[in-house]
């Protein structure tokens, strides 16, 4: 699944969209709540949904828009701006 989204950005484009305008007609409701309730409440879906797509770390230094949806953290050299494609099986270049 998680190559699927992958190779088709837009669709990803579109929920990221959707999400953000979600979470503009919710604050009302989540500022009631508290922002760190909130937080709590929402960490654990995005962190399951992060693994399953993007293969992600949950480093908190995301930059996933930057990185065409590629979680450089899967890298075997840990290169922040994406694997450099010259990995072999044991890590070295």
């Amino acid at each position: 699944m998680g190559s699927w989204l992958r190779d088709h950005p837009r669709f990803l484009e579109r929920m990221y969209r959707a999400t953000g305008w979600l979470f503009i007609r919710l604050d009302p409701l989540i500022r009631r709540f508290g922002y760190r309730r909130a937080t709590g409440w929402i960490s654990k879906p995005e962190e399951f949904l992060k693994q399953i797509v993007f293969d992600c770390r949950m480093c908190g230094q995301c930059i996933l828009h930057s990185t065409g949806m590629t979680c450089p953290m899967t890298c075997p050299k840990n290169l922040r701006n994406g694997p450099c494609g010259g990995v072999r099986l044991n890590g070295n270049c």
